[in-house]
């Protein structure tokens, strides 16, 4: 910059750089457009010879540069070591005891230099740049394109939405008509016959009052005794009433969130490719906030955050809660109640475990620490619980009998709600089901550690789909799983020392890489929104880790 602004061609007169384009060979001045024409008007340089610069000689082109530096000097000498035109000044200045050449150098060594940086132009940054400039062009006419697909399909999901919620509500409509007129049929009857009965009364009254005024007395006995009787059957209880179904049609919940998740999802793919395809997952690197050690018991298995400060960390027969900031044992809470992992933490702050000694059983210890039997399985044995957002609980187990593996899901007061254990087709879903949660569309994912695989069912407990090894990730053994506040459901890896990030449709989003810091993961739990406690269980040792 500074030997741009040294070399710098300026109007002497005004000192514009813009159009100083003109010389005068009287004056050796190097003027714009507009003095040029005031100072060929001038009296005293009307006679001067103006030209184009570009037309003027070499020496006057070099005797025309002015000092940058100092103004009043002429650049009359090119220093090599700063590679800058200078005057007689700076020699004895700025540049002493450099290396100097005369003008004439300059005009030898620029053009073969200019030369050489025009051939590079040409040869090697043109050929790149039309390259390139063809490549960004296509991508943006394939974007261009796919955002004209991806427009249509939505304007044709859309209508389809539409046109479907339109033949929905017609059948809807169709089935209420078929309900109401099968709700009105015996009431309509029942009315018809007693309209029937009543206009036959008031027929037989009228009969009746005609032959008294006719005195027919022979028929009076007979006409009494008919009337008396049709009295009688139209005589109307109080407590008269007609016993029919009533059908009242229950809305579904249908929130934003999953029309959304119904309407579609935004995936890569090729422009005018209707099969769409995922992004690969990514290998993320993590961070490790704090480490957690737990010495004197071996292989502890599982972490709870129980609440700002504190954690549940547990090994079967014992459960210690720790302070999050010290790592400090606050105390031990298994052994003094007789309880057994797994365990999970209610909403109100209360523990609830499954029994010591009977592994059929679920206690919950109340605020004042006394035991309370919440469930009692018989002969089943309990080997995952878990609380859902609507303080629900999940509870999966095995039967000794038969090995067959099932989840349970009991509301509040411990009444069974829900029994998942098989798909439609009648196959066993469970081996041998462990840890599992639930995410933001109320799926349940179950650990399976006899197939190795997860398994999904929707909130009524129909199978959906299975996780299980990838192309990308094989030797896939799940331990624990649990889902963060986007939805997304962590899985840690111990075939892989990873965690897996997946989202609600099983979608492998990332790979967390604890391996390369030395922990394989097999509890888990979310501290909050990129944060997460994984427990290695053969370090004994709990890390915070950021994932985001």
């Amino acid at each position: 910059m500074e030997q741009q602004q040294q070399c710098a061609i300026k109007c002497d007169l005004c000192d514009t750089i813009e159009n100083a384009i003109k010389f005068c060979k009287h004056c050796r001045e190097t003027m714009c457009e507009h003095c040029s024409e005031i100072h060929t008007k001038s009296i005293a340089s009307k006679d001067h010879e103006i030209i184009l610069r570009s037309q003027a000689s070499s020496f006057d082109i070099l005797d025309d540069m002015k000092c940058f530096t100092h103004r009043s000097k002429l650049c009359e000498m090119y220093c090599v070591t700063c590679d800058k035109v200078v005057c007689t000044k700076c020699v004895t200045e700025d540049h002493r005891g450099h290396e100097f050449s005369a003008l004439d150098k300059l005009f030898n060594m620029k053009p073969k230099e200019f030369d050489f940086l025009h051939k590079t132009f040409q040869e090697q940054v043109t050929p790149r740049y039309l390259k390139e400039r063809e490549m960004l062009q296509r991508q943006l006419s394939e974007i261009e394109e796919n955002h004209r697909v991806a427009e249509t399909e939505i304007q044709s999901q859309a209508e389809t939405l539409r046109n479907g919620i339109d033949t929905v509500e017609e059948k809807f409509k169709r089935m209420l008509t078929a309900i109401m007129d099968n709700e009105k049929w015996p009431i309509k009857k029942m009315l018809a016959s007693r309209e029937t009965s009543y206009a036959n009364l008031q027929k037989a009254i009228k009969e009746m009052r005609t032959l008294l005024e006719n005195r027919h007395l022979s028929n009076i006995p007979l006409r009494l005794e008919n009337i008396r009787q049709r009295l009688s059957a139209l005589s109307l209880d109080d407590n008269f009433t007609i016993c029919t179904e009533k059908h009242l049609f229950e809305k579904s919940d249908i929130s934003q969130e999953r029309l959304e998740t119904f309407f579609g999802l935004f995936t890569v793919g090729t422009a005018g490719d209707v099969r769409k395809r995922t992004l690969p997952p990514v290998k993320l690197t993590v961070f490790i906030r704090k480490a957690i050690k737990k010495t004197g018991v071996h292989s502890l298995s599982s972490v709870i955050v129980v609440n700002e400060t504190d954690l549940l960390i547990c090994h079967k027969t014992f459960g210690f809660l720790i302070n999050k900031e010290s790592g400090q044992v606050q105390r031990e809470v298994f052994q003094s109640s007789g309880l057994h992992e797994p365990a999970v933490m209610l909403s109100n702050g209360l523990l609830m475990a499954r029994d010591r000694k009977s592994q059929n059983k679920v206690i919950k210890i109340l605020a004042n620490q006394v035991r309370s039997v919440f469930l009692d399985l018989n002969s089943d044995v309990i080997t995952g619980l878990h609380l859902t957002r609507k303080n629900e609980i999940l509870l999966s187990m095995v039967q000794e009998e038969d090995c067959a593996g099932e989840v349970l899901k009991f509301n509040k007061a411990g009444q069974a709600a829900l029994r998942i254990y098989q798909k439609e087709t009648g196959e066993a879903l469970f081996a041998y089901p462990t840890s599992l949660t639930e995410n933001l569309n109320e799926d349940i994912w179950v650990v399976d550690i006899e197939s190795n695989s997860i398994e999904i069912v929707d909130k009524f407990g129909l199978y959906r789909f299975s996780y299980k090894d990838s192309d990308i990730l094989k030797n896939f053994k799940p331990h624990s799983l649990t889902c963060d506040s986007n939805g997304n459901v962590l899985i840690t890896d111990t075939g892989n020392d990873t965690i897996h990030v997946v989202d609600r449709d099983g979608r492998p989003l990332r790979y967390l890489d604890t391996h390369s810091l030395g922990i394989q993961p097999t509890g888990i739990a979310v501290e909050g929104p990129g944060l997460l406690w994984a427990l290695d269980s053969d370090k004994n040792t709990c890390y915070l880790l950021n994932y985001f």
